[in-house]
């Protein structure tokens, strides 16, 4: 009886050892391509108040005019974390390039200039621009599907933290060479004119999936999708991120 009993502590004192999940520290690169959206609007054009001096500074609103579409932005991330079992807890910066979108909102005459010889139009194209720059600092906790003999692991997991975002909208008015003077005379601003910038910081979150191809115990290759959010300066702003990564396990 003293033997079965002395067997019993043995295994029990045993077996949380034997079983317990063991903590893996990893560090990992990606490279992300990055398709942004916002329900933020681009700059509106009023030809009336551009054809008046007196309120050809008020001939443009920012975030009025039509909806927006940001070129494929790319971004760099750093990640480190811990493994414990199933499930990773993550540490991630990813430093992004800015989204941009540029538009025609107008060309055509931009105004009459009354001459001697009768009118004369001063034809104008006008585009606008806007940049967003977005940089993200994230805490994120994922969970690994661990597939019996096989080298791929898919995991699901989601993320909190915060965002900068450096935002600048301007607008640029291009007049025929022979029309910049009699323009200026008019009080048609010539050239590039910011209409917003500023760089804010909010709050974010994230989802994300993918699978993961382990080469060796050490090194394994990362491939994910990610939807990162936020509100800024009242707007929805999202990304559908692609990322492509590397991983090593200590």
């Amino acid at each position: 009886m003293k033997n079965k009993l002395a067997l019993f502590i043995a295994a029990a004192l045993i077996a949380p050892s034997a079983f317990a999940a063991e903590i893996t520290p990893y560090v990992g690169l990606g490279l992300v391509v990055d398709k942004a959206g916002t329900t933020a609007k681009r700059v509106k054009f009023d030809q009336t108040k551009a054809m008046n001096p007196a309120t050809i500074g008020q001939a443009f609103t920012a975030n009025a005019g039509d909806d927006m579409d940001f070129d494929m932005a790319y971004a760099g991330e750093i990640t480190a974390g811990i493994k414990y079992g199933n499930v990773r807890g993550e540490l991630e910066v990813a430093i992004r390039s800015a989204s941009e979108d540029d538009y025609e909102i107008f060309n055509g005459t931009l105004a009459t200039v009354n001459t001697p010889f009768g009118q004369v139009p001063v034809p104008g194209e006008i585009e606008t621009s806007t940049s967003v720059q977005h940089n993200s600092y994230m805490a994120n906790l994922y969970y690994d599907f661990a597939i019996a003999d096989s080298n791929w692991t898919p995991y699901i997991g989601a993320g909190i933290g915060f965002g900068t975002y450096k935002q600048k909208a301007t607008v640029e008015i291009d007049l025929p060479d022979n029309m910049e003077a009699v323009a200026s005379q008019m009080g048609i601003p010539v050239g590039e004119m910011t209409v917003a910038d500023d760089t804010l910081t909010e709050f974010e979150w994230q989802v994300g999936l993918g699978a993961t191809y382990s080469f060796t115990e050490d090194w394994a290759l990362d491939i994910g999708y990610k939807f990162n959010s936020s509100t800024v300066a009242d707007e929805f702003v999202y990304a559908h991120e692609l990322k492509i990564g590397a991983r090593y396990l200590f």
